[in-house]
């Protein structure tokens, strides 16, 4: 059981990961009339199969926690300083992409194929934006926030599974351009949901993060021939920069106030618990994948 329980969420991210694949190199081919019908097939095939199966495999250690704050009064507080963070995270997470296009070489049609061709590619309408902005973070973040930040959290301890659940939530993405930015928000992300013990933070903040690219998207498929890059990336600039002091100035109320939990080491973790996390056949089957893909693509 315990070899099964280590095994499995390597397995589940494999199978997330090669669903996701193949599905998004045929969706133009198959979903050409329903986009939006092909957003939330996708996501719901690749990520709720794991997830339940995750959630069956788990031990009564295992919590999938939908609770945001026994406090209704401080709702308020912790939504506005969610909302702050998730500005913050999506305005660095996308400089950082930003930044690796460009140490790689690519112009600025290079970089707005690239935004274009991510995400919501073309796809644009209502129902496309609620399958981009708000389904897909759900079931996104059921998975990687939900069953398997849990599952990492119960054998190697807080910290090792915010870094592990960032990890695979940009190894999932496919592509090594757009690495880093994941690897941001999935970090942030995962500290969101242990920090509020809640799943319903991250999916906010998740959601926020694809509107903005959705609305990125848009503005480039319309003004990308007018140069907009080199004003938008200064805006971006300057909107992380005052994201990032309005967040900086929340969490230091919060501290004072006492209101966040403090990140402690699991004294019953041991790093032999960590290393079968990711020293077994299913994480290298996982990773293997995502090597392959960035080999051929």
């Amino acid at each position: 059981m315990k070899n099964k329980a280590t095994i499995l969420p390597g397995l589940m991210l494999f199978a997330s990961f090669v669903i996701l694949m193949v599905c998004g190199m045929g969706f133009d081919f198959v979903f050409s009339r329903f986009p939006s019908l092909g957003i939330v097939l996708i996501e719901l095939l690749a990520f709720v199969p794991p997830t339940y199966c995750l959630y069956k495999s788990q031990d009564q250690n295992f919590r999938l926690n939908f609770r945001w704050e026994k406090q209704p009064d401080k709702l308020p507080v912790y939504f506005g300083f969610t909302v702050k963070f998730a500005l913050a995270v999506s305005f660095l997470s996308f400089l950082s992409n930003l930044v690796a296009y460009v140490v790689c070489g690519a112009n600025d049609i290079d970089i707005s194929a690239m935004i274009t061709t991510s995400g919501a590619g073309n796809h644009y309408g209502f129902l496309s934006f609620l399958g981009i902005v708000v389904f897909s973070p759900i079931v996104d973040e059921l998975f990687v926030r939900g069953a398997l930040f849990s599952s990492f959290e119960c054998r190697a301890g807080t910290v090792v599974s915010i870094v592990l659940s960032g990890v695979c939530f940009a190894m999932l993405h496919g592509s090594l351009l757009s690495f880093v930015g994941p690897l941001i928000a999935g970090c942030a992300y995962a500290y969101l949901v242990y920090m509020f013990d809640s799943i319903w933070p991250a999916i906010l903040a998740h959601i926020i993060n694809n509107c903005y690219y959705y609305i990125i998207n848009y503005l480039i498929h319309l003004y990308s021939s007018f140069g907009i890059w080199k004003y938008f990336t200064f805006i971006n600039v300057i909107l992380f920069l005052l994201t990032l002091y309005l967040t900086l100035r929340s969490l230091e109320t919060q501290i004072q106030r006492g209101n966040l939990r403090k990140m402690k080491p699991n004294p019953s973790t041991k790093w032999d618990a960590v290393r079968d996390c990711v020293v077994n056949p299913g994480f290298f089957i996982f990773i293997s994948s995502f090597i392959i893909r960035i080999v051929l693509k």
